[in-house]
């Protein structure tokens, strides 16, 4: 049996959702009867979504556009067109326009009044049904063929599609058990594209050391923690940093991790420093260290910054557990002081792919079109989401990115088929 819609979307998650809800709202606008289809592997949309921000789903940030892109890096100028299609205030609307209120918390983190993932996809599958967007669930493909003006999608389960114009927005490769699996790169790859290397991003770090390992639970704030390959520093990120049972997290080491785990696969040595007090120059924290002159005052010192399991710790590694009052030499003392000011840690790992919050690398850039997220190698073809090669630190901006390089791609999607429609006709006529 054959099925046939003018747009068909693969993929019902955020990137998804916005591409199928601003093709409709084009077409619709434009006058053209056509309708899009939305190919969910799932038999809800957004299950990846319903989870993100520990359930709470941190759909974008309120910073400047600016600020975004520097989130992404030295690829980050490729957003500016969907950005400029589709930003953060433009999301705040279109919640709201579902009845979903929106709130901002600290760092320009903004989620759902009500702390809910599950009431952000409520919402956009609520738009979805109001502008006529067609689900077909269950529906994971096999192929996506190129025609003379037609799209052949062939289904797992054994059925075909035709249309105008594809957009693939299937996310990237981690937390497979929520239909997140990679399908997307092995279709693109058939089509002539090339995606890149997959890594996991936005991870855990894993660290031998076992006296930290003794720390598990323990939670840092307002700490700095880098990472060194021998002489070069890979990055340095501020925030808060957790102590897990293989090592360390939180939001600093998961945006630090986007620049790590690509050392880990190139086999590097890493090296991580945590700064306890990036406030203070090492100067300036050799002369508190010194004025402490002794075990008990040092304990007393760190204390003020630290959790008193970690202090205690950290005075067994620094060899001084038991010194009481006695006097301890200037170079034990300045051994503390660097120890303070960058704990090192080995890293030997990190979580893997498939617990990673996001796909590190995917379709490379050159390959798709800034100003429409088509194709530069097959027209007709739009591609979405986690599926391109960018990423950014934690905050929002990955799921902004999806949901407006989604809106972006589904809207020109609809706009070529529009052109595409009064091109036949004009053709018709001139016969």
């Amino acid at each position: 049996m054959e099925t046939r819609a003018e747009i068909c979307v693969i993929g019902g998650g955020a990137a998804g959702m916005l591409a199928a809800l601003s093709a409709a709202k084009y077409l619709t606008a434009s006058g053209h009867d056509g309708s899009v289809l939305i190919l969910e592997r799932n038999r809800v949309l957004g299950r990846k979504l319903a989870i993100t921000g520990q359930g709470r789903a941190n759909v974008t940030n309120a910073r400047s556009v600016d600020e975004f892109v520097q989130a992404f890096g030295p690829s980050g100028r490729f957003l500016y067109p969907a950005f400029e299609s589709f930003f953060s205030d433009d999301l705040v609307a279109l919640f709201a326009e579902a009845g979903l209120q929106l709130k901002t918390e600290r760092g320009g983190r903004v989620f759902p009044v009500t702390d809910k993932a599950q009431d952000v996809v409520q919402a956009l599958g609520l738009l979805l049904v109001r502008h006529g967007v067609d689900v077909l669930y269950s529906a994971r493909v096999r192929s996506i063929d190129a025609g003379s003006g037609d799209w052949t999608i062939g289904l797992e389960s054994g059925g075909s599609l035709r249309c105008r114009a594809v957009v693939v927005a299937t996310g990237g490769k981690s937390y497979p058990g929520t239909g997140s699996t990679g399908d997307g790169y092995g279709l693109l790859e058939h089509l002539g594209h090339h995606p890149g290397r997959l890594l996991p991003g936005l991870v855990s770090l894993h660290c031998p050391e076992k006296w930290l390992r003794e720390l598990a639970g323990i939670s840092l704030e307002g700490v700095a923690v880098e990472a060194w390959v021998g002489p070069q520093l890979l990055a340095r990120k501020h925030g808060e940093v957790m102590i897990t049972d293989q090592g360390i997290g939180g939001p600093a080491v998961l945006s630090l991790s986007l620049a790590v785990t690509p050392a880990l696969a190139e086999s590097h040595a890493v090296v991580l420093y945590i700064d306890l007090r990036p406030e203070k120059t090492s100067d300036q924290e050799l002369h508190d260290i010194e004025a402490c002159g002794n075990a008990d005052e040092i304990l007393v010192n760190v204390s003020r910054f630290l959790p008193r399991r970690m202090a205690l710790e950290l005075m067994r590694v620094w060899g001084i557990e038991g010194k009481g009052r006695t006097p301890l030499p200037k170079k034990t003392l300045a051994a503390v002081a660097r120890s303070v000011k960058g704990v090192e840690l080995r890293c030997t790992g990190a979580d893997p792919l498939a617990s990673a919050i996001i796909t590190q690398g995917g379709v490379p850039l050159r390959e798709v079109d800034p100003r429409s997220m088509g194709s530069r190698l097959v027209p007709g073809l739009f591609i979405a989401g986690e599926l391109l090669d960018l990423q950014a630190v934690t905050g929002g901006y990955n799921l902004q990115a999806a949901f407006s390089t989604g809106f972006l791609a589904g809207r020109c999607a609809a706009e070529y088929v529009a052109k595409s429609a009064n091109d036949s006709r004009l053709y018709g006529l001139m016969r």
